[in-house]
């Protein structure tokens, strides 16, 4: 996106933390189920494929409708699509609050993935369109840490609800927090009148022809394969080979969710240094396999794996943090949200393969999943060098020198 359509756009880092503080609570409407849903499957006598489905019922939704609504974003603004989100959101915490059957549970569990998508996808174009150069790199790579934190949050509030019964309370608390948000972006972000014409005309059809987003959803959906298929059998590995409990074995989850913001962080020094986003694709993918293939070695410590997951988040978290590149991909300023869109929906893609694939992959063997973590981290590095070049002569076609980041 141009600096000339941006002018005057800048966002203050007070509203660039208040845009990433609604994404981490709107994508904690998933992670916070996961330590109270055996809870819950208890009082609906759900199946534990069923109780996964209670988790993972919004990604589904952001999965299938993450373009639609960045065609909606171009079309309406991003503000109001922001707004529109944290309102449904609410409702659907509403929803399942008081449920009183599997049913009633899905279907508010879907109006939840609503809100969810159209809080994805508006606020990475907000933060595209009211930041520009080097401010807009680090606001995207602090957006890319998102996912992680949404985990290492409610990770540590409502697992002091599982076992309790008082399940509900998770929902009635995220509900709060995300209307003072809400109220707050309404407040306080840019008004509507701000986001011109240029925002409101859709580029659908030109984001469906162009490649490069394709290819940078792939990458990312690749490096989510990886990560989220560590994450959930972390806890069942780590508890299974060396007999400690789930306890301690989740907290090295969440401790790596904390190395994974680190990595993501990282990317907006580095770019902003000079560093070539491919140079930074393949330090952050080969730190990933390194940590990922140690943490598997037959006949290691505890320690030893814990640090080594630490690792392989940490490098799984360089690879999301290259969302900055994602003004970059957009076929033109105009649909940046359509291009947002795709790319977080191919994303989830990777989200919603990765948990089972890992499962299934260490059937009587930890050591299995190994073969997921290579192949998918090689592929994401090929499809991270096809993003670059597709940039690359992209730019050089519309004579326009490559901007430093992207240049090797």
């Amino acid at each position: 996106m141009d600096d000339k359509t941006q002018a005057g756009a800048q966002s203050s880092w007070g509203r660039i933390l208040l845009i990433y503080a609604i994404g981490v609570i709107g994508a904690a409407s998933i992670s916070q189920v996961v330590p109270i849903v055996g809870d819950i499957a208890k009082l609906f006598h759900l199946s534990r494929p069923q109780g996964g489905w209670v988790i993972s019922t919004p990604s589904l939704v952001v999965a299938v409708g993450a373009l639609l609504f960045g065609w909606l974003v171009d079309k309406f603004g991003d503000k109001l699509l922001l707004l529109l989100g944290c309102g449904v959101l609410v409702l659907g915490d509403i929803g399942v609050t008081f449920a009183d059957s599997a049913p009633m549970l899905y279907g508010m569990r879907a109006v939840e993935g609503l809100g969810y998508v159209a809080i994805a996808v508006a606020a990475v174009t907000m933060l595209t369109r009211t930041t520009r150069g080097a401010r807009r790199t680090s606001a995207l790579t602090l957006w890319s840490s998102f996912v992680p934190m949404s985990f290492a949050v409610p990770l540590i509030l409502t697992a002091q609800l599982a076992g309790t019964g008082q399940w509900r309370w998770a929902f009635t608390g995220h509900a709060i927090v995300l209307t003072v948000l809400g109220c707050a972006a309404l407040l306080w972000l840019p008004k509507p009148e701000s986001q011109r014409a240029a925002l409101r005309t859709a580029g659908l059809t030109s984001v469906l022809r162009s490649p490069a987003p394709y290819l940078l959803g792939l990458a990312f959906a690749c490096g989510a394969f990886m990560q989220t298929g560590v994450v959930s059998t972390l806890p069942h590995m780590l508890a299974g080979r060396f007999g400690v409990s789930i306890g301690l074995a989740s907290s090295i989850g969440t401790l790596g969710m904390v190395f994974n913001t680190v990595g993501a962080l990282a990317v907006g020094p580095l770019l902003n240094r000079g560093t070539g986003a491919f140079t930074v694709s393949v330090i952050g993918v080969l730190l990933a396999l390194i940590g990922g293939i140690a943490l598997y070695v037959p006949g290691s410590a505890f320690t030893f794996a814990a640090g080594a997951s630490c690792l392989f988040f940490f490098g799984a978290g360089i690879i999301v943090g290259l969302w900055a590149l994602l003004p970059r991909v957009a076929p033109k300023p105009s649909c940046i949200g359509a291009t947002s869109g795709l790319v977080t929906q191919i994303v989830l893609w990777g989200v919603l393969f990765g948990p089972p694939a890992a499962f299934a992959a260490a059937a009587g063997d930890w050591t299995r999943p190994v073969t997921n973590l290579v192949i998918a981290g090689l592929t994401c590095l090929l499809l991270m060098w096809l993003v670059i070049r597709n940039i690359r002569g992209t730019e050089a076609a519309r004579g326009r020198a490559p901007a430093a980041q992207v240049a090797h």
